[in-house]
């Protein structure tokens, strides 16, 4: 029952991936984020590119989230998967 509780506090101790690291990846995000948004800005009934988005949104919730210079942006992501999944429903 506790080795859950046990696992979190150990995890806690043991460092991460290096801060730089995550920024790298979260740079690549956001510049996958950016070009899969431009598609879908051109042709928002494409079922592929909403799903591509979908996907790097939830990737980048974790990655910019332990990136201190995307930290902020975490807050815009979900909003961006809301109208995502507005769009999603309206073409259901």
């Amino acid at each position: 029952m506790f080795a859950k509780l046990k696992h979190l506090f150990q995890s806690e101790k043991t460092p991460g991936r290096p801060e730089n690291e995550n920024s790298e990846e979260a740079e690549t995000l956001h510049a996958e984020i950016i070009q899969l948004e431009s598609g879908l800005k051109n042709n928002p009934a494409d079922s592929t590119i909403q799903k591509q988005l979908m996907v790097k949104y939830t990737q980048a919730i974790k990655t910019f989230s332990a990136s201190k210079p995307y930290r902020h942006q975490v807050d815009d992501i979900f909003l961006r998967m809301d109208e995502l999944r507005n769009t999603i429903r309206k073409n259901i």
